[in-house]
């Protein structure tokens, strides 16, 4: 049709980090892409909108931010950072606030002029393939959305693909206790924590102390009367650095009106429970014809990012346990030259037999199937990013990464009430430094033999 565009419609689903990355990339072809977001919250930047609300906002909807009011990012800003985008020099340190990193994104996303492209405060109620319109293996996909101020309105809108980006950190998993229902003290997951002086005074168990439960026992310890940290890893994974007056135990199997109970029978009487028991993947806006979760396992994807069968739904930030912002942005940039037509993929049948292989490796290790995504051990996360790298045609991201990664790691099990005192830089492709080596004289890790190198 004359005056038609023929401009390449792409539905970003999100605006938040990986959102953020995916804009970027397309927006650096502006004759071939013309890219929309939709994003729930006000501003741009995710789970990094902190709100002092819990539960519901205001329009009856679930608050996104599960942040904490005095979270520090939990490795070096060095391990996140988006590729070529530097933090600004004069932030010295390395663990930052969570209103810097806010700001960093803000910077971000106004630095490359992404703003034009999000439209804010919108509710996407579905993303639904038109299989009627399928050209060159690729289908078009209608996108439903609301206004969050006028739910009642319902539009829709063409797109040629989508980008799915809407985080995995908002969906809380609380588990099914026997009690729990007659417990008549506090009880919420982490997502809702947002004050530990909240807790002054109380006995307190946390059931769950992976990141997000080893910094939320250890901030609400200060002020706790007792806590109760309550986990099933085994010591040779739980940090010996961990706060010897933070009691361990096994997770409590059952609750009373006041009291935790444990395996063998024992009990502790606690005020408050934290469950810090993670998220679950949810997609609400697509159907289950489109793509299936089970024991936190999404099907059909390849490489954990592209629909096997519509190849223009592909999605950026489902792998767990990484330096995500980094790999976000390489995330994007492969699938934006993906949509461009310059990376082929291969059949069908190599792709399900490769997400397989990969599923079954995982079992083969001993990871439950709820680890399918799961990339935070050994050297996976970076073995994959050079997967992507191999596959978009590009460099992976430089060495350093790993390195500090693996000595930020090191650091974290060996000194965790600690760790975060540290401040890093990166030298080049491979070398860092820590700048205060000597800052806590019983730490043990690589770093402090970085300034030798």
């Amino acid at each position: 049709m004359s005056g038609k565009s023929t401009k390449q419609r792409v539905a970003v689903i999100g605006a938040g980090v990986a959102g953020l990355c995916s804009l970027k990339h397309l927006a650096e072809h502006p004759d071939i892409f013309e890219p929309v977001a939709f994003e729930k919250n006000f501003w741009p930047g995710g789970i990094w909108n902190y709100s002092d609300q819990t539960g519901k906002n205001d329009f009856g909807l679930p608050v996104h931010s599960a942040l904490y009011n005095s979270l520090k990012i939990n490795v070096p800003k060095e391990l996140q950072e988006f590729p070529s985008f530097p933090y600004p020099k004069e932030w010295k340190t390395s663990y930052i606030s969570r209103q810097q990193c806010l700001e960093y994104i803000n910077r971000f996303t106004d630095h490359f002029k992404l703003r034009q492209y999000i439209r804010t405060h919108i509710y996407v109620r579905s993303v639904q393939p038109l299989k009627e319109f399928r050209e060159n293996g690729h289908v078009k996909w209608i996108v439903t959305y609301s206004p969050l101020n006028r739910l009642s309105e319902v539009n829709s809108e063409v797109f040629d693909s989508v980008l799915v980006c809407n985080g995995h950190d908002s969906n809380d998993y609380t588990p099914n206790i026997p009690g729990m229902e007659i417990f008549e003290g506090r009880m919420i997951h982490s997502k809702d924590f947002r004050y530990e002086e909240q807790f002054d005074g109380l006995r307190v168990a946390v059931l769950g102390v992976h990141y997000s439960g080893e910094d939320i026992s250890m901030h609400v310890s200060r002020f706790a009367k007792k806590v109760y940290a309550c986990h099933r890893r085994k010591p040779e994974e739980f940090p010996p650095s961990y706060p010897k007056e933070i009691e361990q135990r096994p997770p409590f199997v059952r609750m009373t009106k006041d009291s935790v109970v444990f395996p063998d029978g024992s009990s502790e009487k606690v005020d408050a429970v934290i469950f810090c028991t993670g998220y679950r993947f949810a997609f609400p806006f697509l159907k289950d014809d489109v793509i299936t979760i089970k024991d936190e396992r999404i099907e059909p994807i390849y490489k954990h990012m592209v629909h096997i069968e519509y190849p223009n739904l592909i999605f950026i930030g489902i792998p767990r346990q990484w330096s995500y912002f980094p790999h976000y942005h390489e995330m994007a940039k492969l699938a934006v030259l993906m949509l461009e037509g310059k990376v082929k993929l291969p059949s069908k049948e190599a792709m399900l037999a490769d997400s397989e292989a990969d599923f079954q490796s995982r079992l083969k290790e001993g990871k439950p199937p709820s680890f399918a995504h799961y990339m935070g051990d050994i050297d996976r996360q970076f073995r994959y990013n050079e997967e992507l790298a191999k596959l978009g045609g590009f460099d992976p991201l430089p060495p350093v990464i790993e390195m500090l990664w693996d000595d930020v790691m090191d650091e974290r099990y060996m000194n965790l009430p600690h760790c975060n005192e540290f401040d890093y830089v990166i030298t080049g492709p491979k070398s860092y430094r820590c700048l205060n080596p000597e800052k806590v004289k019983t730490r043990v890790s690589k770093a402090e033999n970085a300034l030798k190198n």
